[in-house]
């Protein structure tokens, strides 16, 4: 299927308890409270209580928590998190 249009990546946290990332990503750890997804240049860690996977596609990943309890933004080839709460 050939796509028209280039939508660009984004990582969206909607109301601290859903983590949307579009565009091109990696899923490179889901466990029962863990999402590790890397995304371009950034790799994203989530926290949270009761994970739930609400889309994974081709360049749409949405995950909900009943608690999110921590996220870091961690610039690849960078020495730490660029935003950590």
């Amino acid at each position: 299927m050939k796509k028209l249009f280039n939508i660009g990546s984004s990582i969206v946290v909607s109301a601290f308890s859903e983590l949307r990332i579009t565009g091109s990503y990696e899923l490179l750890t889901l466990e029962p409270n863990l999402a590790i997804v890397k995304n371009g240049q950034y790799t994203v860690e989530v926290t949270g209580e009761e994970l739930v996977v609400e889309k994974l596609g081709e360049e749409l990943a949405v995950f909900s928590f009943e608690k999110m309890e921590k996220l870091s933004v961690i610039e690849n080839n960078a020495e730490g998190p660029l935003y950590d709460a």
